[in-house]
Formats: C-alpha cells, sequence, structure tokens
C-alpha cells in the first residue's frame, strides 16, 4: 500500500476533497461536525480527519503555518489522488473588508519563496478555481454572510514583511501594507499563492476562504468572542462548498 512521505496516509484513509488548515486543535473541532469521523495517525504534527459531509468524504488536515509544508500537505495528498482544495484560516484585511468578514480568494500574488518551484515567478499572480470560488461564496451567503472575493497577497517572513514587532519589521510592515492597498489586495497570508500555483501546476481545483480577523492597515486583531463565532461559521461554509462543487458541480 503507497503511503505519503510526510503525512504517512494511503490514498484508501483519505476523503474524495480535503480541507487544509493551519491549526491542529481546528481538526479536532471540524471532526466533531463530520459524520463517522476516523482520526489518522499524527506524524510530524500533521494531524488529519476523514469523515463525511452531505453523503461525501472529506478530510481534514493541520499543516502548521507557512507555505513550504502547506504544499508539501497538498501534493501528497494530490498525489494520492485527491483533486480538491479549500485553504481555510484567518488573514489580514483590507478595506472594503471588515473585522469578522470572510474573504475568498479570486487570485493571489506571489511574495512567497515557494511558488517559483511550481511555476508562480516572484511578484506574479495566480487565479483560484473559480467554480469553487463561486461554491464558496454561494455557501457563505447561504449563512447569511457576505464574502468578499479578491485578490490575495501571500508573504513568508510574519514578523518582518506582514506584523511588525520591532523597528525592523514595522518599516517592512508600513511598506507592504502601502504596496498592497495600492494594487487592490483583498487579504494578506501565508500560503494561498503557493497553494494556488500547486494547484495550477498539479491540474487541482484550489481556493481559500479566510475569517478577516486583522486590520491591515491599523493592525487591530478581532475579539475573541467574534473569533470563535466566526471560527463555526467558517467550517461550515468549506464543508458545504466542497461538498457541493463534488456533488453538483457549478456551470
Amino acid at each position: 500500500m503507497k503511503r505519503a512521505w510526510y503525512t504517512g496516509h494511503a490514498a484508501e484513509e483519505l476523503g474524495e476533497s480535503a480541507i487544509l488548515v493551519g491549526d491542529p486543535d481546528r481538526v479536532d473541532r471540524i471532526g466533531l461536525l463530520l459524520t463517522d469521523p476516523v482520526f489518522l495517525p499524527v506524524k510530524r504534527g500533521l494531524k488529519t480527519v476523514t469523515g463525511s459531509w452531505n453523503g461525501a468524504r472529506v478530510s481534514v488536515v493541520a499543516f502548521g503555518m507557512g507555505a513550504p509544508i502547506a504544499t508539501i500537505v497538498l501534493h501528497e495528498f494530490a498525489d494520492l489522488g485527491v483533486p480538491r482544495f479549500v485553504r481555510i484560516g484567518t488573514a489580514m484585511y483590507f478595506p472594503p473588508a471588515a473585522g469578522g468578514d470572510f474573504l475568498i480568494s479570486d487570485a493571489a500574488l506571489a511574495y512567497d519563496g515557494t511558488s517559483p518551484a511550481y511555476g508562480l515567478p516572484h511578484g506574479q499572480s495566480v487565479t483560484a478555481d473559480q467554480h469553487l470560488a463561486a461554491a464558496l461564496a454561494a455557501a457563505a451567503t447561504a449563512h447569511g454572510e457576505t464574502p468578499h472575493r479578491g485578490l490575495y497577497a501571500t508573504y513568508d517572513a510574519f514578523y518582518r514583511d506582514m506584523f511588525g514587532i520591532d523597528p525592523k519589521g514595522d518599516a517592512r510592515a508600513v511598506a507592504m501594507r502601502a504596496a498592497m492597498r495600492d494594487k487592490g489586495v483583498t487579504a494578506v497570508d501565508m500560503e494561498t499563492a503557493a497553494l494556488l500555483a500547486a494547484g495550477r501546476d498539479l491540474g487541482l481545483s484550489v481556493a481559500t476562504l479566510c475569517y478577516g480577523t486583522v486590520d491591515a492597515m491599523r493592525q487591530e486583531k478581532l475579539n475573541a468572542a467574534d473569533l470563535a463565532r466566526g471560527e463555526g461559521v467558517l467550517f461550515r461554509i468549506a464543508l458545504d462548498a466542497i461538498t457541493a462543487r463534488e456533488q453538483a458541480p457549478l456551470p
């Protein structure tokens, strides 16, 4: 039986699609929503659960943080036959989005170090799967939300390029925010461009859905109560969208 190098999983243990999360604790919380969840053995902290939602088998796997390990997980699952992925989590947002809004990737700019390995040059953009992005938007609307579809930007160095906690980081983060605002970026994260680039290179359907938790311009964080509320909605939107895409592909 073929098993993936890092996750250690076999094709028979995975669903027809996969949701990629950063925080491994979210795997436990999403697992509580699934029918007949099976938690797979954990290797290198890469926690996975496979279960059913809307009659379709789905795997949820945690990669931690950053594009290199996120693309390793996606690439291994793709090699085992999984064709469709939604990355969910939190992200910095730009106006007109506000704290607590849901942010869907239509495309992403690559300022990370992983995207070039999948054919996306530094600073260039790659589109998300538009059917999957539309399914995410439809699911969000069905849950009473008004999502923002737009352009993501992906960086590696959180405390240099995204959020300053020292003078050097402050200076770089200020420059990043101004540049991304001028480019019309909706959200900034550490994975989306690389995942979309890998998806294009490998022939996969990939999109991102994030919950806006940090105001990119003011660096203000969403409060804990709103974060907890949004996380539950985030899970259900992603599950509804990825299973709707399988059962009834959008035209």
